[in-house]
């Protein structure tokens, strides 16, 4: 349902007269918990927009609730309040320790200071844009003429040269003095900016990690170092939306905002890094984040994507900070936190404030800035690495500090930042840019029939239903050159409980051909595949039905008319059968190679096009009646595709390659636990171009839906959530090319 921008106004008009009714004798002199703003965020049905609404914080919650149950309400939540995640000390010191620490100048061997071209958003008190080893790195919006008035480049934003403060909206995003202030409100967003891209090897005062990048001061907490949501999230969507690579959130608070998490989630989709602070406590007091979460760091906290880099601080030996928060379900990595001097607001017109210079500090608000500006350094080395890509090099080469913190164990992430291995280990992945495939999956029974599509690190591509939404049964995927244009299309089979329906999709989602390949009364669902079986250029559809069915093979165009029809196994078999596609002989067409589904044994046939009987073999004991699952590769790099088998169920989750001339074992290796009886699917493509293909499997049933990558020698590579943890329907799973 879509709502005209005056119905709209409308709408929310008779929410406020709703509320003012409702609570009009209520008194409104209640204090603020300190928590929250007296406000509630409400998002309308088929609507963007998020308004701010005043209420009486008596009953905040109550009205909450019942704005909940109104039918045109989609979302409302409180406007909760964060703090700076500060804790500055008294005592003097005058070198940037942490540099050496982290082997920084070893990195700017590789990268002296990082590229212009990299901007790190830094949502916090506001940033002295005039400092003298500030202002030469501070973010210039090049659409936006100066002073005119007028929103030059239509984002939304007048006069937004150098960022905005969406504290007050204004274009100035300085910390400001004509408000309630204190000295690490005045200071903490400049200092931030500092460590991550104060201005180098300018001979005067510091430097920063990342000294070569750019800086957006988005100011969302006051001068007090507190602010709500709702600015944080306005300002996540403008670094976004203005070009911004990393955000960095050195706050922390203890509510749970469901809009900031679709905020930081959509950024991280659309290839910004998000860094958050873990938060600090009374020294010797502080929070497992297991048990007791902040946010925003912990918005990722049992998510299938992991996108916040979570930042807890640990001091010059490499011990957890005393005040630092932690917990492995939130925190990602840690950095130096403690006794750090840095850049700090400058303002000669305030006693306090005369100084450049000044410490020393600690917190992990202290330590984010550094993942931050390691995050651009990394990113200069090519800023065509995925944001997956950046924060995989940047937690996979820190230092394992796990010896320095006995009973911590994971709890500060992957270990300590070490700048120059990140560094040097970006470069050795230069040759890992170019996307040859990418991987589709399908959601198993008890999900809706949802098909995601993932670059080989895990990271989303698109996503789309392939049939209506409330449908449960699943989905099983495939994909092939139907058209003969050199793009692939996505087909799909419903699954068990819906009809043999088969659908064509491009990469988007948009339906491009669809068909029944059985009675439209068999409710057994269908299995798909696609290849070029009679040598024409062009691919072709091959389906089996699903439990229940028998085991009628048949070869469909893109039209939906046939082309073979043929029965892979006795006529009475009603186990499933499996279906995959490719050139096992070497002579240019592909062939037809079918698994026997539960109920049957192992048994793997190679058919030709027209369903001619070419060869076959058992993959497992041939008393196991589990079913085998099929798939085709070159894993060796001989030019000869191999053939892969998986258990289906009842059986650990063996992978298998054989040969498919000599019909030897070649590979054997698990895939997961030997105690996941519930069995797996398989595919393959050759994500690297090294002529060998890489082993994708994914989970059949009663597991986590999480993706195994794996080498052609059976090494584990990589893995990733394809949905949310808490789903155990399994997944299927095949490869496209990326068009």
């Amino acid at each position: 349902m879509m709502f005209s921008r005056k119905r709209k106004i409308i709408i929310i008009s008779l929410l406020s007269i709703f509320l003012f009714v409702l609570f009009v004798f209520m008194p409104f002199n209640a204090p603020n918990s300190g928590h929250y703003y007296n406000e509630l965020l409400v998002r309308l049905k088929g609507g963007q927009k998020i308004y701010k609404v005043s209420v009486n914080p008596l009953f905040i919650k109550l009205i909450e609730k019942t704005l909940f149950s109104l039918p045109l309400v989609d979302y409302v939540e409180v406007n909760y309040s964060f703090q700076a995640a500060f804790m500055p000390t008294d005592s003097f010191y005058s070198q940037q320790w942490y540099l050496n620490k982290i082997r920084a100048p070893q990195a700017w061997d590789f990268v002296r200071g990082g590229s212009q071209d990299i901007v790190i958003a830094v949502l916090d008190t506001g940033v002295d844009i005039d400092h003298p080893d500030l202002k030469e790195n501070i973010w210039l919006n090049k659409e936006e003429i100066r002073g005119d008035g007028v929103d030059n480049d239509n984002n939304g934003y007048i006069d937004d040269l150098h960022g905005w403060d969406f504290v007050r909206n204004v274009p100035d995003p300085r910390p400001k003095f004509d408000e309630d202030y204190n000295e690490s409100g005045i200071h903490h967003g400049t200092l931030v900016a500092g460590i991550a891209s104060g201005v180098g090897n300018n001979k005067q005062g510091v430097v920063g990690l990342a000294w070569g990048s750019k800086i957006m001061p988005l100011r969302v907490l006051n001068s007090q170092g507190t602010g709500s949501v709702e600015h944080v999230i306005r300002a996540v969507r403008y670094a976004v939306n203005n070009g911004a690579k990393v955000i960095n959130l050195s706050f922390v608070g203890t509510s749970k905002s469901f809009f900031l998490a679709e905020a930081l989630r959509d950024a991280w989709r659309k290839g910004v890094i998000v860094v958050a602070a873990a938060g600090n406590e009374t020294i010797n007091q502080p929070v497992n984040l297991n048990k007791n979460p902040n946010y925003p760091i912990c918005l990722d906290k049992n998510d299938n994507e992991n996108f916040i880099i979570g930042v807890a601080a640990v001091d010059d030996a490499d011990h957890k900070a005393l005040f630092s928060d932690f917990g492995s379900m939130c925190v990602d990595v840690s950095a130096p936190g403690t006794r750090i001097y840095g850049i700090l607001t400058y303002n000669p017109n305030y006693e306090n404030y005369r100084e450049y210079y000044g410490g020393y500090w600690s917190g992990t608000s202290i330590a984010t800035p550094i993942v931050s500006g390691l995050a651009a350094l990394t990113w200069s080395v090519n800023p065509l690495f995925t944001q997956k890509q950046i924060q995989d090099f940047i937690l996979s080469q820190a230092d394992n500090i796990d010896s320095f913190n006995p009973g911590m164990e994971g709890e500060l992430g992957s270990g300590r930042v070490n700048a120059y291995a990140t560094i040097n280990y970006a470069y050795s992945q230069l040759g890992t840019l170019h996307q040859s495939h990418y991987i589709i999956t399908g959601a198993g029974p008890g999900g809706g029939p949802h098909v995601r599509v993932f670059d080989s690190a895990g990271l989303p591509v698109s996503g789309f239903f392939a049939y209506d939404d409330a449908f449960r049964g699943g989905v099983q995927v495939a994909a092939g050159d139907l058209k003969g244009d050199g793009i692939d299309e996505i087909i799909t089979g419903a699954g068990p409980g819906g009809g043999p329906h088969v659908r064509v999709f491009d990469i988007n989602g948009y339906a491009q051909a669809g068909f029944f390949a059985y009675d439209d009364a068999f409710r057994g669902g269908v299995q798909v595949a696609a290849g070029d079986v009679d040598g024409d250029g062009i691919d072709e559809i091959v389906t089996a039905p699903g439990p229940n069915g028998n085991s009628n093979v048949k070869v469909f165009d893109i039209e939906g008319n046939v082309k073979a029809d043929f029965f892979a196994y006795d006529k009475n078999f009603q186990g499933k059968v499996n279906v995959a596609v490719g050139d096992v002989d070497g002579d240019g067409i592909d062939e037809i190679i079918t698994g026997a589904g539960p109920g049957g044994g192992p048994h793997v046939r190679v058919f030709d096009g027209q369903g001619n009987v070419k060869f076959h073999f058992f993959a497992f004991n041939k008393n196991f009646l589990g079913g085998v699952n099929v798939a085709v590769g070159d894993v060796d790099g001989d030019g000869q595709n191999e053939i892969l088998a998986s258990v289906a169920s009842e059986a650990s989750a063996y992978i298998r390659v054989f040969d498919s001339k000599l019909l030897l074992l070649r590979l054997q290796f698990l895939s997961y636990s030997k105690d996941f009886y519930y069995g797996v699917n398989v595919a393959t493509a050759d994500f690297d171009e090294d002529n060998r293909t890489e082993i994708i499997v994914a989970p059949n049933a009663s597991k986590e839906p999480q993706i195994n990558i794996f080498t052609p020698s059976g090494d584990p590579v990589s893995r990733f959530y394809s949905y949310s943890r808490y789903f155990h329907g399994g997944v299927t799973v095949a490869t496209m090319r990326a068009n």
